[in-house]
């Protein structure tokens, strides 16, 4: 009873206030995380109307246009979603939803973006899109499922299913940061991430190793089992004892611009040792021109890859990996030279936002059309 009264009100308004939207607009839901922020302001300065609502707080991020705090002791239409919905996100024409996260916990307002015309944009991010037993079963020998600390598993939640349920349904457009994603959602499309803005990094620190005595290399993620942050921990550990004046600088749940400062003066980074390609946090490392080390699958590799400031190994070969680049300090020096450089051809945030914009655009465009046949 208490859903049929908001389906009737929901579609009372569907025929009063259903064309009023803004052309050309795009409103970005997530999580309270940095990366929806930083891509609405990229957005902008290529001239496209985007706005950001963060749904919920978060003790590591602070910054949104609009932020959804959930409210269950509103009564039966939890009116608080019901005004957000009405008063923000149905006056955009594309809503682009981040890790399918939205500001109901059933997700009704995806049924009624798609009654209202809207285009849905879909952006898994991580493990609420991967299915743990098919992941196994696909890459037996090393997959970030192996040691998920996720407790209980992300991926078996009823949220989750209930997100990739509502993507298969109504999203106009499905998107994946990371390509081996694609092994669970065939039909995404592999988009890239955008760099960090320039005006968040510090500036490096000017002294690095070998100019002063101690080897700094930076890990930071905030799940260490999908990261094997154990395996990692036990070869800077096996290179320690044998005299290498190695600091490790481990960072758990940190602030955005806290990671930032520690890669300022750091001598190398590692990070994304299971997943098999990398992520933000290696994107960050290389803008502030730290070689980066990471693994990626043999079929996800590339040339451009290969020829970037990224060091490739694995858990097994890390301790090698670590103690070759301090022993020959040039080609450290060589991957440090071209690191900023490379990543930034790699992640061009222009030429990521023009493509995400035209994506936006092509969906508008087979809307119209479709409304026109």
């Amino acid at each position: 009873m208490r859903d049929l009264v908001r389906r009737l009100l929901d579609r009372a308004l569907v025929r009063v206030l259903g064309g009023g939207f803004r052309p050309r607009s795009v409103l970005h839901v997530s999580y309270m995380v940095h990366v929806p922020y930083y891509t609405v302001q990229i957005l902008r300065q290529e001239g496209f109307d985007a706005a950001y609502m963060a749904v919920d707080e978060s003790p590591l991020w602070d910054r949104a246009d609009f932020r959804f705090t959930p409210n269950h002791r509103l009564g039966f239409v939890r009116l608080n979603e019901w005004f957000w919905f009405w008063r923000i996100m149905a006056r955009y024409e594309t809503v682009h939803f981040h890790f399918m996260i939205t500001p109901s916990e059933l997700g009704w307002e995806v049924e009624e973006l798609k009654r209202l015309g809207r285009n849905v944009v879909v952006h898994f991010r991580g493990c609420e899109a991967r299915d743990r037993d098919r992941n196994i079963a696909l890459h037996p020998v090393l997959n970030i499922c192996q040691d998920c600390d996720y407790r209980p598993h992300i991926c078996k939640l009823p949220r989750s299913t209930l997100r990739r349920d509502l993507a298969a349904r109504y999203a106009d457009l499905i998107l994946v940061t990371t390509p081996d994603m694609r092994d669970f959602l065939p039909e995404a499309q592999h988009f890239p991430f955008f760099a960090p803005v320039d005006a968040v990094l510090p500036p490096p620190s000017g002294v690095l190793w070998p100019e002063r005595s101690r080897f700094k290399i930076v890990h930071a993620t905030t799940h260490p089992g999908i990261e094997g942050t154990t395996a990692i921990q036990a070869a800077v550990d096996r290179l320690q004892a044998k005299g290498y004046p190695i600091d490790f600088i481990f960072l758990r749940n940190v602030k955005h611009s806290e990671v930032l400062q520690a890669l300022a003066d750091a001598d190398l980074a590692i990070g994304k040792m299971k997943m098999g390609y990398y992520a933000n946090a290696q994107i960050e490392s290389l803008c502030c021109g730290v070689p980066t080390i990471t693994w990626i699958r043999p079929d996800l590799m590339s040339a451009e890859l290969k020829e970037s400031g990224f060091i490739f190994s694995n858990l097994h070969d890390l301790a090698d990996t670590i103690e070759y680049y301090f022993n020959h300090p040039e080609e450290l020096a060589y991957k440090r030279a071209i690191a900023r450089q490379s990543i930034l051809r790699l992640h061009d945030n222009r030429a990521v936002a023009r493509q995400l914009i035209a994506l936006y655009d092509s969906l508008s465009e087979h809307r119209r059309d479709g409304i026109a046949r």
